[in-house]
């Protein structure tokens, strides 16, 4: 005899399913947020930095000299 208080075992399975795969669903939904967000603010930090990292990359190759390197600098940052 099962009164309204007892579940048989298949609903207590579905149930207990339905919330493990509810909360992985909330989980994933977090993580892709998260994702989301990050990868836009790194790309926006990167494409700030960009000109600055390619005016680098030419002095450390020795393509401009300290003069020029420091005037471009000034150029980019805006000062």
């Amino acid at each position: 005899m099962m009164n309204g208080m007892m579940m048989d075992g298949s609903m207590m399975f579905m149930m207990c399913f339905a919330m493990v795969f509810l909360a992985l669903t909330l989980v994933l939904i977090i993580g892709v947020t998260i994702y989301v967000i990050t990868r836009q603010l790194m790309r926006k930090s990167r494409t700030f930095d960009r000109p600055l990292m390619i005016l680098k990359e030419r002095y450390v190759k020795g393509e401009i000299n300290d003069e020029e390197y420091k005037q471009r600098r000034k150029v980019i940052e805006g000062k």
